[in-house]
């Protein structure tokens, strides 16, 4: 049994857990309604993929055609390794969310949190903190150096 979890920026979620319980391989689902949508599932990762469950979230929600991603969690049962990203600046939301899509889809990187919704978003310009995005990798997939390059094709 895997799990997976998502926090994603959207309110909609009406019948999503049901959704997702009658598709192949989901266990369980658990769904949090806040200031943003947190998703956390069980699955069969014989039977289904944490890319695949992204997929349906976002077509059930029909937010496929813009990033929503905040932050992600795939549960790794192996060890990671720490990889921090620093700005002093973000372009947009927009990037931001794009970026932390682009990491969920790479082999390895494994869990990715910020301060960016808590710190950024609501704060003034002059009182924000950089912004830090952690993230958590499989060392066995990924090298340190491969997560400079990753950092450097980054769009934020």
């Amino acid at each position: 049994m895997s799990e997976l979890t998502l926090i994603i920026d959207n309110w909609g979620h009406d019948e999503l857990k049901q959704y997702l319980m009658s598709l192949n391989g989901i266990l369980d689902v658990e769904i949090k309604n806040d200031e943003q949508l947190y998703i956390y599932l069980k699955y069969d990762s014989s039977l289904t993929s944490p890319k695949i469950i992204k997929m349906e979230i976002l077509y059930f929600l029909d937010v496929r055609k813009f990033p929503c991603l905040y932050s992600f969690d795939k549960h790794p049962k192996s060890n990671t390794s720490d990889y921090t990203i620093i700005r002093d600046d973000l372009c947009c939301e927009y990037c931001y969310m794009g970026a932390i899509e682009d990491l969920f889809e790479i082999e390895g990187i494994e869990k990715v949190e910020s301060n960016f919704y808590e710190d950024y978003l609501h704060k003034k310009y002059d009182e924000r903190e950089k912004i830090k995005i952690n993230i958590k990798y499989n060392p066995n997939f990924i090298s340190t150096e491969e997560m400079k390059q990753i950092e450097l094709k980054l769009n934020i």
